[in-house]
């Protein structure tokens, strides 16, 4: 079952930003400047398009752009809702989603479109997955 990312006010500003700058780049002959920038823009559309997270048997597979991994579903402990992430792993565009906390230590940051769809296929394959509002 395959989840795409929400996408956040943030990167859509961004990446609006990025366009409007390359273009003020281009026409003042900062071509330099215009390369750097549409390959900012380049790798942003890649992730926009490449962000998702997949459930397959016990895995939960994670990708965007260059950001990918799996984890075992079966070691999932816990999940936190809506709240935000500053560190570690975030496969993400958008501010609103989940912390899934796995193995002792480890956790993720992820924002599928259909937060409780995802953690329902989540449970279906561990159903002692804890969530936390």
């Amino acid at each position: 079952m395959k989840f795409y990312s929400s996408k956040g006010y943030i990167i859509v500003a961004l990446i609006s930003f990025l366009i409007i700058m390359a273009i003020i780049s281009f026409s003042d002959k900062a071509y330099i400047v215009t390369v750097i920038l549409i390959a900012t823009l380049s790798y942003l559309v890649w992730m926009w398009y490449d962000t998702y997270y997949m459930i397959d048997g016990d895995k939960l597979f994670y990708k965007s752009a260059l950001l990918k991994g799996s984890i075992n579903i079966s070691t999932i402990v816990e999940i936190v809702k809506n709240k935000t992430q500053f560190s570690g792993i975030k496969p993400s565009l958008s501010t609103k989603g989940i912390i899934i906390k796995y193995n002792k230590w480890d956790d993720i940051y992820i924002s599928p479109i259909d937060i409780d769809r995802f953690i329902g296929a989540l449970k279906n394959v561990n159903p002692s997955i804890k969530t936390i509002e």
